[in-house]
């Protein structure tokens, strides 16, 4: 979840690295689709990204072998479980399996009154209010590792929330070994951050919400990762993608397949309506997902930086741009045209 209005800001100076990239397709083979892992905190835009996930499985672009929800964001802990399985199962895919990382892991707990409303924004768009909380067999960071090391081919995991079950999961050096790409919507390295509401005394809001979060598994999970694995969708990329009245009329049109149906009640509840209407809200996540699955340029283009995360003080969660940091690749601008179309196009099952 990222609530603020995204602004430019001075460039910093930038390291250009090395280092190889090993894209999904690549990883997947011609005509074959991209195993992934989705891990988030299961606010309204990870929910929004999950149904665009699911429709991408059924177009057999990706293969979306598991769920995970780190229960230290924006979803309440005790409902991100049965909204995960409401998705999933509203979508068409019940047989995907599901679990949730410990509770109170994170370091800067999300503003109440924010996983407030993105509960009530769910729970009405999925209806699923009734029904019981979701127990699942294994937690979050055993799932994730489970099923890199089970599956046939290198794993891509696409991550829109605080890092805490990748923290977990990627300290076994045969997990990390095994993952071929990890897409992460984290972070903002040339422009402010998007702290908001009670987050906001003690910092300067040089952060974003989820490495703010975490920022100790978000460090983690920079030094921890392949080499050359980790691809960064930080604020900076996606400020092109507010969610905008028009884009929700296209939607409101355009409904063919369970993923868009989905979407447009999530972003036709008042709630979030209300914060759309304010101009505060973007695609924070769905930019992660769609530049992963489509991965030729035209929505982002990566470039090699050095970053490392702030861990203490006024700026704790801030990522920065230095000649010590881990070695990634993060996407600076997103073309906000082609996103919009791919991102309707999948969630309407076109191929």
């Amino acid at each position: 979840m990222h609530l603020f209005r995204q602004t430019a800001g001075a460039a910093l100076g930038i390291a250009i690295v090395a280092g190889g990239l090993c894209s999904p397709a690549a990883a997947a083979g011609p005509g074959r689709p991209v195993p992934v892992i989705y891990d988030s905190d299961l606010d309204f835009d990870d929910a929004s990204t999950l149904a665009y996930l699911c429709e991408e499985h059924k177009l057999r672009r990706i293969e979306l072998l598991a769920v995970t929800v780190a229960n230290d964001g924006f979803g309440r802990p005790d409902r991100t479980l049965r909204h995960a399985r409401s998705v999933l199962e509203q979508c068409g895919l019940p047989h995907v399996p599901v679990a949730g990382g410990a509770t109170g892991a994170g370091v800067h707990p999300a503003p109440p009154e924010l996983v407030t409303t993105i509960e009530t924004v769910l729970s009405g768009a999925l209806g699923d209010a009734g029904l019981p909380p979701y127990q699942a067999p294994l937690s979050a960071p055993e799932l994730i590792a489970r099923t890199v090391e089970h599956s046939a081919r290198p794993v891509t995991i696409v991550a829109t929330g605080p890092l805490s079950n990748l923290a977990v999961a990627l300290g076994s050096r045969r997990v990390a070994e095994r993952v071929a790409r990890i897409q992460l919507m984290g972070g903002a390295l040339t422009v402010p951050g998007n702290l908001y509401g009670s987050a906001l005394p003690g910092f300067d809001n040089s952060q974003e919400f989820n490495m703010w979060m975490d920022p100790v598994s978000a460090r983690t999970v920079l030094r921890q990762a392949r080499p050359g694995s980790i691809h960064l969708v930080p604020l900076d990329a996606t400020a092109a993608a507010p969610i905008t009245d028009a884009f929700i009329d296209r939607l409101a049109a355009d409904q063919h397949a369970p993923g868009a149906r989905l979407v447009l009640r999530i972003v036709s509840q008042p709630d979030l309506a209300a914060l759309i209407d304010l101009g505060i809200m973007y695609w924070w996540d769905a930019v992660a997902a769609v530049s992963a699955v489509h991965d030729d340029g035209t929505i982002t283009t990566f470039r090699g930086v050095r970053v490392d995360v702030v861990q203490d003080g006024e700026q704790s969660g801030r990522t920065v741009l230095t000649p010590d940091g881990a070695a990634i690749r993060a996407a600076f601008d997103a073309d906000t045209d082609v996103f919009e179309r791919t991102f309707l196009d999948a969630l309407n099952g076109r191929p």
